[in-house]
């Protein structure tokens, strides 16, 4: 489902920041893969993403989901010389598609791909994270959650995608819907962090530790 018009969604495109060659090259295998290439993150989201990256000076970041890598090598052209991705998927097909890309833009090296369950990786990292995007599986995003807000630096931000769920929260009925809204509604009720959702393609988390 979309929220806007393809009409609309051309004109977003046709005037915001334009991707390099590495990601069109990504974006157009990922798009040959048919119907699941809709779990690919969208321009307007990965410009975002890096309008975040850029105005919070993130320096290290975790991913929670990489399928193709796409919203990983977005991220990480945004990336300052030094910068580090993390990030985390359980698809040993869709993250090999990820690293060839990877391995032809100059920034690939900024990524680091984790194989196995999030929660599992997560537990076994080092350190705190500037910006943490999630976009896994949907049934685990409370989980997610609860791991990675102990894992922020003092600015840290927290970003998950498809909250929205084509417009499915509004009822939910199956499993997935039921846990995004469960996912909104601890975010919303948790007092330490200030949220709000952002209507761009499905839907921004945006969850930021609030100041004293």
């Amino acid at each position: 489902m979309s929220f806007l018009s393809e009409e609309l969604e051309k004109y977003i495109a046709d005037h915001s920041e334009k991707t390099g060659l590495n990601e069109q090259s990504l974006r157009k295998e990922t798009l040959e893969l048919g119907s699941s290439s809709g779990m690919m993150s969208g321009d307007s989201v990965g410009n975002f993403l890096k309008l975040i990256i850029k105005i919070n000076n993130s320096k290290n970041i975790l991913e929670i989901g990489t399928f193709t890598g796409y919203s990983a090598l977005m991220m990480a052209t945004a990336l300052p010389e030094g910068g580090k991705l993390i990030t985390c998927d359980v698809n040993k097909k869709t993250s090999e598609i990820a690293k060839k890309h990877w391995a032809k833009s100059p920034h690939g090296s900024k990524i680091e791909l984790h194989l196995g369950p999030a929660i599992e990786t997560i537990n076994k990292l080092k350190g705190n994270f500037d910006l943490i995007f999630i976009d896994a599986d949907k049934n685990n995003y409370s989980n997610y959650f609860e791991i990675c807000k102990n894992r922020l630096s003092k600015n840290g931000i927290i970003i998950a995608d498809n909250v929205l769920w084509s417009g499915k929260v509004l009822n939910p009925q199956d499993d997935q819907t039921k846990s995004i809204d469960s996912f909104n509604k601890l975010v919303n009720d948790d007092n330490e962090f200030w949220n709000t959702i952002v209507p761009i393609r499905d839907g921004l988390m945006i969850i930021k530790k609030r100041g004293k």
